[in-house]
């Protein structure tokens, strides 16, 4: 796919995806963009990255936005990606999954680059000590999530 190409399909994904019924076209806009960062990073096709269509918690201020991108290679294979306000673009994307504790799906890694995913993707998760301390090679974002479940030492019964 040629430059060209690929910002011809980024810009028909926000046209395409800046109005919604349920929620303002600032909003929408915002998650349109959101959506053809995250693709960028990941060298991938706008069509490939889609929000979760959660959109009554998206209305409300400063929720964080879910994205789903699936590998053009592989559809069965899919990302999830956590993304604290749209409105900001120097924000990193957060790849979700399964805590190593509970199982809840929290932020795992902070991915800024295709570089940061390709770390996760060889090291995985780091194993986490009985102590309760976080290795730094988690994000800020994984202590005290509030998806952690309850019995989890990760959760934060304040969230």
């Amino acid at each position: 796919m040629t430059i060209a190409s690929r910002a011809a399909s980024a810009n028909a994904y926000v046209r395409q995806h800046s109005t919604h019924p349920l929620i303002s076209r600032r909003k929408a806009a915002d998650i349109a963009r959101a959506a053809v960062r995250l693709a960028a990073l990941l060298g991938i096709d706008p069509v490939h990255v889609q929000p979760d269509h959660s959109w009554n918690y998206l209305s409300l201020p400063l929720a964080p936005l879910t994205l789903h991108a699936s590998d053009p290679d592989d559809p069965q294979q899919v990302y999830t990606f956590w993304y604290r306000d749209p409105l900001y673009d120097d924000e990193p994307f957060y790849l979700l999954g399964p805590c190593p504790v509970c199982e809840a799906m929290v932020p795992l890694a902070e991915i800024r680059s295709l570089a940061d995913l390709g770390a996760f993707a060889a090291d995985g998760p780091a194993p986490l000590p009985g102590n309760g301390i976080v290795p730094s090679s988690y994000p800020d974002e994984f202590d005290r999530n509030p998806a952690h479940s309850s019995t989890c030492p990760f959760w934060d019964s304040e969230s």
